[in-house]
């Protein structure tokens, strides 16, 4: 039977097999197929070792001390590694758990603890809800009051009026009648509950006609045209 002789290249080549089933030789030259071959891995450093081992004068033994060390440095490295990435893993997976709990707020009035120059709560309505590098912030925008809707019965539908009380028929023209306001520019109302309406004169209107012709229509909540942004931390009532 006849013995092959092998070089010492293609000695390393055999040992190196005997530790990878995931190579491939490809025109003379092993490629890594598994795994990348720019990282050195711990079977990588296990495998360097062998062969140093193998490969040392026995006469003069070689220090694997060194790559001992260097191994398990890596070894401690890439655990670090991993729990870098499941820390990463698990903040993004809470923020977005976050944002979806937080986005039940749009729509929803909000209180900050700050106060406005009459010492009342301010208060806000969500708009929208954002993440921004982690952190949840609420875009939201200022109640500044209540506007009573006034009713034409005649027409049987909401009519406007302006900031002095002016009224203005359904086709957008101004009357020759106002409703009285108060300083925060609700209705006034008469002994009888009917609302308060002055003629041209600023006098109190008592024709039941036109008492009966304007009634109260419901009410809106008025927020400032500007959203401001506001940290969800910052955020003390929900309602």
């Amino acid at each position: 039977m006849a013995i092959t002789e092998y070089s010492q290249a293609e000695k390393v080549e055999i040992e190196r097999n005997r530790y990878h089933d995931n190579t491939e030789l490809i025109d003379g030259v092993r490629y890594t197929t598994k795994e990348n071959a720019d990282t050195l891995t711990n079977s990588d450093f296990l495998e360097l070792m062998l062969e140093e081992m193998k490969q040392q004068d026995p006469t003069s033994p070689m220090d694997s001390s060194a790559l001992m060390d260097s191994q398990l440095k890596m070894s401690t490295i890439q655990s670090n590694q991993d729990m870098a990435d499941a820390m990463t893993s698990l903040r993004a997976s809470y923020a977005s758990s976050a944002l979806s709990t937080a986005s039940n707020m749009i729509g929803r009035s909000i209180k900050t603890g700050e106060t406005d120059d009459a010492g009342e709560d301010k208060i806000y309505q969500v708009v929208t809800v954002d993440n921004k590098d982690g952190e949840l912030f609420v875009q939201a925008q200022e109640f500044t009051g209540v506007y009573d809707g006034l009713k034409d019965t005649v027409a049987d539908e909401n009519v406007k009026y302006d900031a002095n009380g002016l009224i203005y028929d359904t086709d957008g023209n101004p009357t020759e009648y106002r409703v009285s306001l108060d300083a925060d520019n609700r209705f006034k109302y008469n002994e009888d509950g009917s609302i308060m309406l002055l003629d041209s004169d600023n006098k109190v209107i008592t024709d039941a006609a036109i008492k009966d012709k304007y009634t109260y229509g419901g009410y809106s909540l008025l927020y400032s045209e500007e959203a401001v942004e506001i940290p969800l931390s910052s955020i003390t009532t929900v309602s």
